[in-house]
């Protein structure tokens, strides 16, 4: 099944704001329309709390659960209101923990509790950042070699340029590359030969689809087709590499 395990409701980063209780069965829709214009099977929604509520994707995901999936947002102090949080979600069927670079701090024990129980629960750690800073990297290091176990996806790359700061950090068997919005960015800039290196030494099977809005799915398909990707590899990057995180059956 091909999956976008990272997008939102809306076309834009504006237009998230504007997906409301009201509104959300037109804006799924809107989703699961483009999905299946791009043959996209699976899609795993990203809250960003407090802009974007986790309740608010959890009940979309509702609305069609046999296509949508979503993640929780949960910024960990109050340490004892987050554990609580994680939980509720857990049970409400959240399937992965969003540590967003506004919530939380790379040096804050809270961030570590509550990392420790959502893997715990199986539940992989998605880091959005704008750019990844030297501290949140050293971060990902100390966490990925703790809990070999985790499973830890960096979206967007970790920004134009976070991405090669994280490439020595890539070959590691729990840490995945998201796509959206600095790939597109990357294969077209000077930049493009850290992409280059990382196909050419590591190869692409660390990288997973996602769009960040389904207004981008022409974008980012076109720009898939300009790096060197053959029938193994694309299923890796476009399947196989967004269930194993999820572990769920693809």
């Amino acid at each position: 099944m091909t999956t976008d395990i990272h997008t939102h409701l809306g076309n834009s980063p504006n237009e998230v704001h504007n997906v409301n209780k009201e509104n959300l069965p037109e804006h799924v829709d809107m989703l699961i329309s483009r999905m299946d214009m791009f043959a996209i099977d699976q899609a795993v929604l990203i809250p960003d709390e407090p802009h974007i509520k986790s309740n608010l994707y959890l009940k979309a995901a509702e609305i069609y659960p046999d296509r949508l999936h979503s993640a929780c947002s949960i910024a960990p102090r109050p340490m004892d209101i987050a554990k609580e949080k994680l939980a509720e979600y857990i049970d409400e069927g959240s399937c992965a923990l969003v540590l967003s670079g506004e919530s939380y701090h790379p040096s804050d024990p809270a961030a570590r509790v509550l990392i420790h129980d959502a893997i715990g629960k199986d539940m992989p750690i998605f880091f959005r950042n704008e750019n990844m800073t030297s501290e949140t990297i050293t971060f990902l290091d100390s966490l990925s070699t703790v809990y070999p176990e985790g499973k830890f996806v960096v979206l967007s790359m970790g920004g134009l340029f976070g991405f090669p700061l994280l490439i020595p950090l890539i070959s590691r068997q729990n840490i995945w590359l998201e796509l959206s919005s600095t790939f597109i960015k990357l294969v077209e800039s000077p930049m493009r030969v850290f992409l280059d290196a990382l196909t050419q030494d590591i190869g692409v099977t660390k990288l997973v689809f996602g769009s960040g809005y389904h207004s981008q799915y022409v974008d980012m398909m076109g720009a898939l087709n300009l790096i060197d990707l053959n029938i193994e590899t694309r299923r890796l990057v476009m399947k196989e590499n967004a269930w194993r995180i999820l572990g769920l059956k693809f």
